[in-house]
């Protein structure tokens, strides 16, 4: 697997405080915001830090402990068969997700999502989301 970008979501109840803190200290750049989910870049990498609310009525639920890691991969398909074949624990099967990505989940042994995806279109309503934030 040739692993494209990496990103860790942080689940929190902070997210105001927790966008301030990495654009202040660290130069990160704000690309998506709502209200339950904040995506910042670090400039000049293919890395970024995500946080999410641990509830919410969008998406998939997250209980709040731990962290996601996330993977852009250039055949989300493949990845899922061969991960299934490996036997590795999928928490949510294959599918297309209205914010732009095809995805699945699995957990490490630790039980630690992997969110493993590969960019779409995203729906029109979220693509004007997207727009918004384009300099």
């Amino acid at each position: 697997m040739k692993i494209k970008r990496i990103d860790t979501t942080i689940s929190t109840d902070k997210l105001s405080e927790s966008k301030e803190f990495y654009i202040r200290h660290f130069n990160f750049e704000l690309v998506y915001e709502s209200d339950w989910y904040i995506e910042l870049i670090a400039p000049g990498l293919p890395a970024g830090i995500s946080f999410t609310k641990p509830q919410r009525d969008a998406g998939e639920f997250f209980n709040g402990s731990g962290i996601i890691i996330s993977f852009e991969v250039d055949d989300v398909d493949a990845e899922y068969q061969r991960l299934k074949a490996a036997e590795v624990k999928i928490c949510q099967d294959l599918m297309n997700k209205p914010w732009g990505e095809r995805s699945f989940v699995a957990n490490d042994p630790n039980g630690v999502h992997v969110y493993i995806y590969k960019s779409i279109p995203p729906t029109p309503e979220y693509q004007v989301v997207y727009d918004s934030f384009k300099k």
